[in-house]
């Protein structure tokens, strides 16, 4: 695992299926233990994540990443980054500015994402 694969997943992989709406591409990707720290402290596990896009009605319209640093350690890495993102929800368009931690692991031939946390930005 290199940095420069953690970015490749996150961004052509994690974001275009958000985007996309790929329900399946993601997933394949979220870890059976995923988790998402959302910037109130809720947390949702891989299946509430899955609900929520699915029937929440949430819709990514564009994501941008900048600032990005990976750490790589062993099978795992961790991206920090920050993000702004336009989504929207029941037809109520947001933008938000965040900075987000992404850890990734490698899981057989496989990198999956384990934990997502994100804090808003001013």
């Amino acid at each position: 695992m290199t940095a420069e694969e953690i970015l490749s997943v996150h961004r052509y992989v994690f974001n275009r299926a958000l985007k996309e709406q790929d329900y399946a591409a993601l997933e394949g990707l979220y870890a059976d233990d995923y988790m998402l720290v959302r910037p109130d402290g809720s947390v949702l596990n891989k299946q509430e994540v899955l609900q929520d896009l699915r029937r929440g009605g949430l819709r990514f319209h564009s994501i941008e990443l900048g600032q990005a640093e990976v750490r790589v350690y062993g099978s795992t890495g961790v991206l920090t980054a920050e993000s702004q993102a336009v989504s929207s929800r029941r037809g109520m368009e947001s933008h938000s500015h965040f900075r987000l931690i992404a850890v990734y692991v490698q899981q057989g031939q496989s990198i999956k994402l384990v934990h997502f946390q994100s804090t808003f930005l001013r």
